[in-house]
């Protein structure tokens, strides 16, 4: 016998033009029966139109800003199915993780735990019963899942056993990769390159050709003065920046947020912006006070710290969005005389992610050093014996100098020769001993491969907004990049026998799986 499997997903994250144009071409090319949407509006109170490819009737639309609290309109939670004690359990890793996210609400605010823990369950039940009651089988996001309520639909489909599908980018241009697990992280480079590494044994890297953007990255880190990614070209929009457009664009609107502050409830919230950036200059000056120059004769582990709150701690830091716990196991492992210099990272964290008191966790290890923030970062790899990080990219950068990476947390350089992901103390223990007692470290050659096992397995488009802007390719490249990637890939997912290759405006069909191959094919 056979039964139908329509596709029934939950998509996140599609909400630029761009982004959408991919999706919707792979909406009407795969069998999507049902669509739920998880996007921002294009400006306040201008919600999405319904994907074309499916029937507006077959498709949900949530607006990310408006149900981050676990305000769900119109839903009627006598009928939304409970939680209990298991689920709770299973879904604890989920629980840390959200309560971290929370900090990416609080540039204004402090959200005490009481309510990050009421927001946590309301998000859970509902999604819990979505999943159940809509009969979900796909959860696809544009990017890697890092808001809310992304990340519990990403555990909860995990806990269940339903497919996970996201894009992950990279610091190159262009370049993302297919990814299912953020604990694996672009795990197809693996095979390849220990392919190509067998292939290519003691041979030249001048016969091994680089394509774009690999080549150009490649000789922009082998030099003792690298380049910073582009993307940290990038300019981000600050306050004064949102405040500028605000009184150049929407003058009356700007007069009218003004007057608020001519109330009660106005000097409350200018008061509080005011202690804020006090505690802000205040950790900044304890940083300054205690921060020394580096001294490059002895040796030492370069340690740059993220900005934080952001994607690459968490959720791809796992535990290690603590970004002391990582030291701390460094600062135990490490041989005595090998110190661990620490740089604030230049752009200004979250004022609820760093504070005095967290300054002086790091200053309480006896090996641990305070980096001025004005020492060059390619001076510090330069000279270290080795880079730790949480997934950073001057993880990714040390190999080209051939210095060897301590990384905590799962990245897509992870597999290369001369990392050493860490997870627990005895890994911290044989990843110090291979780098200072058997000398292991990457070579030009292993990077180069890495390089070109990235160029085999990546996808050269994005959906992440953040890389279109650095981008050299037109949009319309993106699209269609990307639209492939989706059918092909849920192809595999699903294991239809071919592609999905339905005309455009052909509708969606239902496939049923064949009891005996394991393939879907197309009902009448």
């Amino acid at each position: 016998m056979s039964h139908t499997v329509p596709i029934r997903a939950i998509v996140g994250r599609f909400s630029l033009d761009f982004s959408r144009r991919a999706l919707e071409r792979a909406l009407q090319k795969c069998p999507f029966e049902f669509c739920a949407d998880i996007s921002a509006t294009r400006s306040p109170g201008e919600p999405f139109p319904p994907f074309a490819g499916i029937p507006a009737e077959q498709q949900d639309h949530f607006v990310s800003s408006t149900i981050r609290n676990g305000q769900y309109e119109g839903a009627d939670w006598n009928k939304i199915a409970p939680l209990d004690e298991e689920l709770l359990i299973r879904m604890s890793e989920c629980e840390s993780v959200f309560m971290a996210i929370v900090t990416r609400l609080e540039w204004k605010r402090s959200i005490l735990y009481a309510t990050r823990k009421r927001w946590y369950l309301r998000h859970l039940q509902f999604w819990n019963d979505y999943l159940t009651r809509h009969r979900i089988n796909l959860y696809l996001s544009a990017w890697i899942p890092h808001e809310i309520p992304d990340i519990i639909i990403y555990h909860l489909c995990k806990a269940r056993g339903i497919p996970v599908l996201y894009f992950n980018t990279t610091e190159l241009r262009d370049t993302s990769f297919v990814e299912h697990d953020i604990r694996q992280s672009a795990i197809q480079i693996q095979p390849r390159y220990q392919q190509l590494l067998d292939a290519h044994v003691g041979q030249d890297i001048d016969t091994i050709p680089l394509s774009e953007p690999f080549a150009s990255y490649e000789q922009a880190l082998i030099p003792r003065v690298g380049m910073p990614p582009e993307i940290e070209k990038v300019k981000i929009p600050t306050y004064w920046g949102h405040l500028y457009r605000l009184v150049m664009t929407r003058p009356l609107e700007f007069l009218q947020r003004a007057l608020r502050y001519c109330t009660p409830g106005g000097w409350k919230r200018a008061f509080l912006a005011a202690r804020r950036w006090h505690a802000v200059r205040e950790r900044e000056h304890f940083y300054a006070a205690h921060a020394a120059p580096p001294d490059f004769n002895r040796p030492f582990v370069y340690f740059p710290l993220h900005f934080q709150p952001e994607a690459t701690t968490i959720p791809m830091g796992g535990v290690f969005a603590d970004l002391i716990l990582a030291t701390r196991l460094l600062n135990a492992t490490l041989p005595k005389d090998v110190l661990i210099y620490i740089k604030e990272h230049p752009r200004r964290s979250g004022w609820q992610n760093r504070s005095i008191e967290y300054y002086k966790e790091f200053l309480e290890l006896e090996k641990v050093r305070l980096v001025p923030t004005t020492v060059d970062t390619f001076a510090l790899r330069e000279h270290c014996l080795a880079v730790a990080t949480v997934t950073g990219s001057a993880g990714f950068e040390a190999l080209f100098r051939e210095k060897p990476v301590f990384l905590f947390g799962s990245r897509y350089f992870q597999f290369a020769r001369g990392v050493f992901p860490v997870r627990s103390l005895q890994e911290c223990k044989e990843a110090v001993h291979a780098v200072f007692e058997r000398k292991e470290k990457p070579t030009r050659l292993s990077t180069h491969l890495y390089l070109k096992a990235m160029e085999e397995t990546c996808l050269l488009g994005v959906l992440d907004p953040w890389s279109l802007e650095i981008s050299h390719l037109p949009e319309d490249e993106h699209v269609r990049v990307m639209s492939e990637a989706i059918v092909t890939e849920v192809a595999r997912i699903f294991l239809f026998s071919s592609p999905c290759t339905a005309a455009p405006t052909r509708p969606a069909q239902s496939f049923s799986r064949d009891a005996g191959s394991g393939n879907c094919l197309p009902t009448p």
